[in-house]
């Protein structure tokens, strides 16, 4: 059973009570991310994820993963473009520690300075590494040419410059701004008791009143799309491609399982068309699949190959192909059908996992019109037809509409790089 609820601080709360198991998961959900900076907080968001974790005013650092741990369970926390989550899940007879070391670190991080200054270190490294890893690096560069400038083409982390530049006197201004109440939303999924809960909720978070800040919902613009089809040399000997597209983003849920059921069968999986054509029929790659990106303003569905420069003409030929065949020979009822089996026993499978229910129930509220039991989003997957998959891909795949990159090889800039027809 799910259940809604407001606290007093204004948070907004979703639970989601589960009898058969002995398991809790909680998220604590800001929602501004890392779009939501100016150009001076960027990796604000980000480095502040880091600081949580680094002592409050009750525990230091090592208190607060001991504390945890010595129960067994799992403390975590991830930004991205959109929101901040601190999460933990562990035994439901401990979800009282969850809620106390969540709040604790969530409201009121002392930002210590010395932690503040190794954690530049740490982030720094994590830039770098990013920067060395030709998947991750090829996909900011996708996304820079695709949104060029707008706040969801920028690095969740900031650069390194930046981090270096973060004062403790700007990150404590923004983390009073960004960290109240009224920008936070609560999900827990596991064995719980909803007012017990609640209660929990409401002992520990702070009095709305004495925060004064910016209204929570974020006043966002969406990106225009710049048409983009780049070819990017640099030092690694792979060539990564990634190509796709952006739409508006579809607020009804029913909109979502279309999608789902569509890269489903074109390329999410090793039955896909994407994986049986280009990698089992043709060898042409090692990995190659497509996948879906939400926000609520846009929306992105995006294809992923990884090729030499020798195989990279035919890959692209290849997928060209695929494409086109989506409208020469759409996809048939039995594709259909058995892309939703597959998302079907997905789907009971992690029933089992209450950190991804916990996760769901977020998703839900913040990017569709309604949150709703396992039950009916069963019944909206059941109800996707060919019909409405073949209406999606006439809106959707129009060889205008791609943009593409090709990076990472010496040898990418000596290749013709044709635009898609299809």
């Amino acid at each position: 059973m799910i259940l809604t609820a407001r606290l007093d601080s204004r948070a907004q709360v979703i639970l989601e009570s589960v009898r058969h198991t002995d398991v809790v998961s909680v998220g604590l959900w800001n929602i501004r991310g890392s779009r939501d900076e100016t150009a001076a907080q960027a990796g604000f968001s980000h480095f502040l994820e880091h600081m949580l974790f680094k002592g409050t005013e009750r525990r230091n650092a090592f208190q607060i993963a001991r504390e945890v741990e010595r129960v067994g369970g799992f403390l975590n926390a991830f930004t991205e473009k959109e929101v901040l989550c601190c999460y933990c899940t562990l035994p439901a007879e401990d979800l009282e520690l969850a809620v106390d070391v969540l709040a604790d670190m969530y409201f009121h991080s002392v930002l210590d300075p010395r932690e503040l200054e190794k954690e530049k270190a740490v982030v720094i490294n994590e830039i770098q590494a990013a920067e060395d890893n030709p998947e991750e690096k090829a996909h900011q560069l996708y996304l820079e040419g695709l949104w060029n400038g707008h706040e969801l083409s920028r690095k969740i982390t900031g650069e390194s410059a930046e981090v270096s530049a973060i004062s403790r006197e700007r990150l404590a201004s923004f983390y009073r701004e960004r960290f109240s109440g009224e920008h936070t939303v609560v999900t827990a999924s596991g064995r719980l008791e909803p007012e017990a809960l609640l209660e929990q909720l409401n002992r520990r978070f702070p009095n709305q009143a004495a925060w004064q800040g910016p209204p929570a919902v974020p006043q966002r613009r969406p990106p225009e799309r710049r048409r983009s089809w780049v070819l990017k040399r640099d030092k690694f000997e792979q060539v990564q491609v990634y190509t796709g597209l952006s739409y508006p983003s579809a607020r009804r849920a029913a909109d979502y399982y279309q999608d789902l059921v569509f890269n489903t069968l074109f390329g999410e999986s090793m039955s896909s068309r994407l994986f049986q054509d280009l990698r089992e029929d043709k060898g042409l790659c090692y990995t190659v699949y497509s996948f879906r990106s939400y926000f609520t303003d846009i929306s992105l569905w995006t294809i992923y190959a990884s090729s030499t420069p020798a195989t990279l003409p035919a890959l692209l030929d290849g997928l060209q192909a695929e494409l086109g065949r989506l409208r020469s020979e759409p996809p048939t009822s039995r594709e259909v059908e058995d892309a939703k089996s597959q998302i079907r026993g997905g789907m009971i499978l992690a029933k089992e996992d209450m950190e991804n229910r916990m996760k769901r129930l977020f998703r839900m509220h913040y990017l569709t019109d309604r949150v709703v039991e396992h039950e009916e989003s069963m019944a909206m997957l059941g109800r996707v037809d060919r019909e409405q998959v073949l209406r999606l891909v006439d809106g959707l795949i129009r060889a205008e509409a791609f943009n593409l990159l090709a990076y990472g090889s010496r040898g990418v800039r000596r290749l013709a790089l044709p635009a898609f027809r299809f």
